[in-house]
């Protein structure tokens, strides 16, 4: 009952298409009503009477009748798939939303398939819940399966002259297949590119947190999603459009029957109850206590998906509150720092202090805590101890004014699917091309001929190097004041990787460098280092003895 009450609120945004839907309801109730009764207006008052006038009122009267309740038809299936595809328009904003502004850890909560799954396969079925299923407990659906048989077997001859109608039939199925098959194509494409900015966010969350890029990807999924959404109205147009014409040729064909009927009553060559019977046979072709229960059916199974969409839509965001962070002054001062995930102790008690401007290097095996490190200190992942930045502590500095002067950037270097100018903007939404290059050259990415060259997997796979080269570009655009680097040059060439190194370095002389790395060259290119082991700071000091104490512990390292 929660879930149906949750689903009810939401509908209440959309109270106006509800209410035109709900007009058609009465609409097409009140026709079907009227057009029953009308049947023994026409058969005692122009059948048994024998009077053309009464005849010839009543099937126009009856013709009417059929086509306001079509309109109601009309009223009901566009505007209830109006309301829903707004809806699931809306959702999918607000889970894209939600993922981009939820906490590091309940994100990571959700594999990519699972949240994908999410998003669009229950999204799809939420829509069908709201634009289909609870339809069916307010509106009877036709059918003539059950009843076909019955029409056969009162007048055959008269059924059979019904398949006149299938070059007609033919010609709407084609023209409505078309139209519906090109926005089908359409919507599809949409959703694909859905599903590919979702798996971007989920490669580089870390990267995309730490980069101003938050409103650049909420327009770029607006748009996408505006096309979805459009696609979607345009298949429910078309697919209203295709019902109310198969009802208005099935009721036309009705009341030529009907005519044609009353003229054989009229000469004698059909009686009375036989005519009765197959009209009665005709119109009546819903069945609403079965579908009803159907629609219960489908709610109750449907509201899990509810559930499960909640769920995303409850997920921890992050704080947009505290101390605002200007820039970094003096340095990073980390006392008694301690990281336990699930249960495990990764961090245990570390403790130093990093001057501005200092380049400093991270040694240990794997899963030592490098990587935890990098994420505490751009406020990822809860910890217990301090980490000062100047003299505020992390947990009172405002993470989005903090992540906007540092950047952090891992070895799963992610790029985006779309264009290099796209990837490069996430960084500065307002560098000009010259800055790009500039940045494009920096890096080394030689292998970059057009800014608006598409780089995705559909068009061109980047290697791992090329990649890493792309996602290092993005840093000589934002120019950030703390670098915190996570093996993000581990498939790079020696070198490529000096040159990109030194390129950093030189420009940007007073930005902190915290470089998490397992090459030599790495590590004696920075001024200090910590040896991390088991999650405990085991040296703290110059390059060259701490690659001495790595070794002495039997780490293994790939030193190039």
């Amino acid at each position: 009952m929660e879930h149906l009450i949750w689903v009810i609120k939401r509908l209440k945004n959309y109270y106006h298409y509800i209410l035109l839907a709900l007009f058609g309801v009465v609409l097409e109730s009140v026709s079907t009503a009227g057009i029953s009764l009308m049947v023994k207006k026409l058969v005692d008052e122009g059948m048994l009477l024998r009077s053309w006038e009464g005849l010839t009122f009543g099937t126009l009267l009856l013709l009417g009748l059929a086509l306001a309740q079509q309109l109601g038809n009309f009223l009901v299936s566009y505007y209830t798939n109006a309301y829903a595809e707004k809806e699931a328009k809306e959702l999918r904003g607000l889970v894209f939303e939600k993922l981009l502004r939820s906490s590091f850890l309940s994100v990571r909560g959700y594999s990519l398939g699972e949240y994908t799954t999410r998003v669009l396969s229950d999204l799809k079925l939420y829509r069908d819940l709201i634009g289909s299923s609870v339809v069916k407990l307010v509106r009877d659906p036709a059918t003539v399966l059950l009843l076909f048989g019955v029409l056969l077997y009162r007048d055959w001859k008269l059924t059979l002259t019904l398949l006149a109608l299938l070059p007609i039939i033919a010609l709407s199925v084609e023209y409505f297949g078309r139209k519906k098959g090109k926005h089908l194509r359409r919507s599809q494409e949409s959703l694909e590119k859905l599903i590919n900015k979702l798996g971007d966010v989920f490669r580089g969350y870390e990267s995309i947190k730490t980069l101003p890029a938050q409103e650049l990807l909420f327009g770029w999924f607006r748009d996408i999603n505006e096309k979805a959404y459009r696609a979607g109205l345009r298949m429910a147009l078309y697919s209203s459009f295709n019902s109310t014409f198969n009802f208005t040729v099935g009721y036309l064909a009705t009341a030529l029957l009907l005519f044609y009927g009353g003229l054989k009553v009229l000469e004698g060559s059909l009686t009375f109850g036989e005519l009765a019977s197959y009209l009665t046979a005709l119109m009546l072709i819903q069945m609403p206590l079965v579908e009803a229960q159907k629609g219960i059916v489908e709610v109750r199974a449907s509201l899990l998906v509810v559930q499960r969409l909640r769920q995303v839509l409850d997920l921890e965001e992050e704080m947009e509150k505290g101390v605002e962070f200007v820039g970094l002054k003096e340095g990073i001062n980390v006392q008694r720092l301690s990281v336990s995930i699930d249960g495990r102790d990764i961090l245990k008690g570390v403790s130093f202090s990093i001057r501005k401007g200092e380049r400093v290097a991270v040694m240990g095996s794997t899963g030592s805590g490098k990587s935890t490190l990098l994420r505490v200190l751009c406020g990822f992942v809860p910890y217990e101890g301090q980490v000062y930045y100047d003299e505020k502590e992390l947990r009172e500095i405002n993470l989005g004014t903090l992540r906007s002067k540092i950047a952090y950037l891992s070895q799963e270097s992610f790029v985006l699917s779309g264009t290099v100018r796209e990837n490069l903007l996430i960084a500065n939404p307002n560098a000009t091309e010259e800055e790009m290059w500039e940045a494009l050259r920096l890096s080394a990415c030689h292998f970059v001929e057009s800014l608006d060259e598409i780089v995705d997997k559909e068009s061109r796979m980047l290697s791992g190097g090329e990649s890493q080269r792309l996602a290092l570009a993005r840093l000589f655009l934002k120019k950030p004041q703390v670098l915190l680097l996570d093996e993000a040059t581990s498939a790079l060439d020696a070198q490529t990787e000096s040159f990109v190194l030194k390129n950093l370095f030189e420009k940007f002389p007073e930005t902190t460098f915290i470089v998490v790395a397992h090459r030599f060259s790495n590590i004696l290119a920075s001024e200090r280092a910590l040896v991390l082991k088991d999650g405990e700071l085991i040296f703290d000091g110059e390059p060259k003895r701490a690659i001495e104490v790595f070794l002495s512990e039997d780490l293994q390292v790939d030193a190039f």
